[in-house]
């Protein structure tokens, strides 16, 4: 009898524990359910169908979207921009914000005032950011126009250059991504524990073999971190594109993935084209994500 009720309590308080649970995380999951999960599933739906935003009804294709995305003539050419602009942009950007965070991490006069400066780029709107580099690129009117006339040189035409207008777009996301970068770089470095410092300059250790040997080995979870968030950031480059070149000047000569995906869907009303260029951008991020995480476990080194 006295088994019975322990257990008739014991139930009735793991019923209330799960439904606090369940009150807690219920707006959580409705939320991503409603704005993330379900647009995935549907736009999988769309993939396999013709529609045009219009249309009342839609017609299944079946494969045939997919079929159509390798033999697209702009498809190669904007996941070769895509690839371009994100490893570009991450790899430079990662050096250099690794380098400006190991500046800002020694003593100097005013260290507050450089650590917020280099996050400014951050936290800037990247669609006010873009026109201030339109205007800053501009070869007669932008303030590279004065070093231009001081060397007596024309200077290069970025934004209307097929061969120019993505590394402006480049040069863009390289500026926004080391103030954010650095700062977790920054703080990774700030977190290093002196000790390992100290016993291996008893050691003998010079200042090379003190950076090769603790400082990079210690900063390679914050590296896999920036690396991984870093990539996925870059691929949905769009906001940047869409202000300084619009893809050109011939399209798409600086068009990324997912602006070539938005003139698909919403200029040409491609919707079930449009959601194929989709699925196949969602497992391409799922598939170098993973590749990542399974490399990572060779480089990236965890602990003291």
């Amino acid at each position: 009898m006295a088994h019975r009720q322990t257990h008739g309590s014991s139930w009735h308080r793991n019923r209330r524990n799960w439904l606090t649970f369940l009150a807690f995380v219920a707006p959580n999951f409705l939320i991503f359910g409603v704005f993330t999960y379900w647009p995935i599933l549907y736009s999988f739906y769309l993939s396999f169908n013709r529609w045009n935003f219009l249309r009342p009804t839609m017609e299944f294709v079946g494969l045939r979207n997919y079929a159509r995305l390798l033999q697209d003539e702009y498809f190669w050419e904007v996941v070769g921009n895509t690839f371009t602009y994100t490893f570009s942009v991450v790899l430079i950007a990662q050096f250099l914000a690794f380098l400006l965070a190991l500046a800002l991490n020694r003593k100097v006069p005013g260290q507050p005032f450089f650590r917020t400066v280099a996050f400014t780029p951050h936290i800037t709107t990247t669609a006010a950011a873009a026109l201030v580099w339109v205007l800053l690129l501009d070869p007669q009117m932008g303030p590279l126009s004065l070093i231009y006339n001081a060397l007596g040189v024309q200077g290069p035409r970025w934004l209307v250059s097929t061969t120019l207008a993505l590394w402006a777009i480049i040069i863009v996301g390289i500026w926004k991504e080391i103030g954010f970068s650095s700062v977790f770089f920054l703080a990774g470095l700030q977190n290093i524990n002196r000790d390992l410092y100290e016993a291996a300059m008893v050691d003998g250790a010079s200042t090379w073999h003190l950076f090769r040997h603790i400082t990079v080995p210690m900063m390679t979870p914050i590296m896999f971190f920036l690396m991984v968030s870093g990539l996925i950031q870059a691929m949905k480059a769009f906001d940047v594109v869409a202000i300084m070149t619009e893809g050109g000047p011939v399209y798409p000569a600086s068009a990324t993935y997912v602006y070539h995906l938005y003139q698909l869907a919403f200029r040409n009303f491609r919707a079930g084209y449009a959601s194929a260029f989709a699925m196949f951008f969602f497992v391409a991020i799922i598939v170098i994500t993973l590749i990542q995480v399974r490399m990572s476990e060779k480089w990236v080194q965890y602990g003291e």
